[in-house]
């Protein structure tokens, strides 16, 4: 009996106080009975190492107690969808950024390639071991408030999207957030980018001062945009609320490319490496690409406003 009392004391830690001795109980009338119909089937009474194979057909004391407690999860069913997508977007930034970075050292830098893309795969290991864990911890801690089955038992059918207007899916809805927030850290300098502020190899590319005179505007643009694409993808059915978001931010985006494409230089480069020849034809080089991009972005601006203007009108 000394085994069974130690097998029942061990489960009984681990449960609730309250509930702890009605539990034991009943797992030790489980026991005994299950030791009894065991002796009456062999005809004899059973030695200490058939009562141990029997305890521990009943389980380790963990797992038995585990069966008496509430569930418990890390991160439950109702979040986890949400956890596997979210690591997904996050895991996709982080393998652009670091391209990005492979690439800037092979281009400006001459790192070789296989050895640039060797520092990235080990900045992409430890990057991702940090951002696994953090979103790890931001969903545990949504967990534990409930947050995912309160928002599941809040859904309703009537706030899924018409089908009048192609909607974009949940993936683009949710990249478009995550770059607009990243955008956003690193417009406030809480974010690092590749190419700006850095030094490849002597190679310094700095922003001219048009971009510190816009900081204000640019920053409350970006804000503008977090929210439409927001509302865009939490509460699709916002129909006017969505148009006029997208109406204002396309509008405004195209006022500030126009004073920003005025500046006609937006990029300076500094190298100690480069001569001046050289240094003069990829500061001309990055410029011309930036104005061309300038123009580009206004252009698609302006027809996504027209579009939302008319998608207005019609709705009305």
């Amino acid at each position: 009996m000394d085994l069974i009392d130690r097998y029942l004391a061990a489960i009984a830690r681990r449960l609730p106080a309250d509930k702890a001795a009605d539990i034991v109980a009943e797992i030790q009338d489980d026991l005994l009975s299950r030791i009894e119909a065991r002796e009456e089937a062999l005809g004899r009474t059973l030695d200490g190492q058939e009562v141990s194979a029997l305890i521990k057909e009943m389980g380790h004391p963990l797992i038995v107690a585990a069966r008496y407690r509430p569930a418990q999860y890390l991160i439950g069913p109702d979040a986890f969808p949400f956890f596997v997508a979210t690591l997904r977007i996050v895991a996709m930034f982080l393998v652009v950024a670091l391209a990005v970075g492979a690439g800037a050292n092979v281009i400006f830098g001459h790192v070789p390639l296989a050895r640039a893309f060797a520092q990235s795969l080990t900045g992409l290991l430890s990057s991702a071991m940090l951002t696994f864990g953090t979103v790890v911890a931001i969903f545990y801690a949504l967990e534990r408030t409930g947050f995912p089955a309160d928002h599941l038992r809040k859904w309703r059918p009537e706030a899924l999207p018409e089908t009048r207007y192609k909607q974009p899916g949940a993936w683009c809805s949710a990249f478009e957030v995550a770059t607009g927030l990243y955008a956003i850290l690193w417009w406030c300098g809480v974010a690092p980018l590749p190419l700006l502020y850095t030094n490849v190899k002597g190679l310094t590319l700095v922003p001219d001062p048009i971009w510190a005179a816009l900081w204000w505007p640019v920053l409350a643009l970006m804000v503008a945009r977090l929210v439409y694409n927001l509302v865009q993808w939490l509460r699709p059915r916002w129909k006017m609320v969505r148009g006029v978001l997208s109406v204002a931010t396309a509008a405004g985006g195209v006022a500030l490319l126009a004073v920003i494409h005025q500046a006609g230089h937006w990029l300076s480069m500094h190298s100690t490496t480069m001569s001046a020849h050289e240094l003069m034809e990829l500061d001309r080089a990055v410029n011309l690409g930036l104005g061309i991009a300038i123009v580009v972005v206004g252009v698609v601006w302006v027809l996504q406003c027209g579009k939302e203007l008319w998608q207005l009108m019609r709705s009305r």
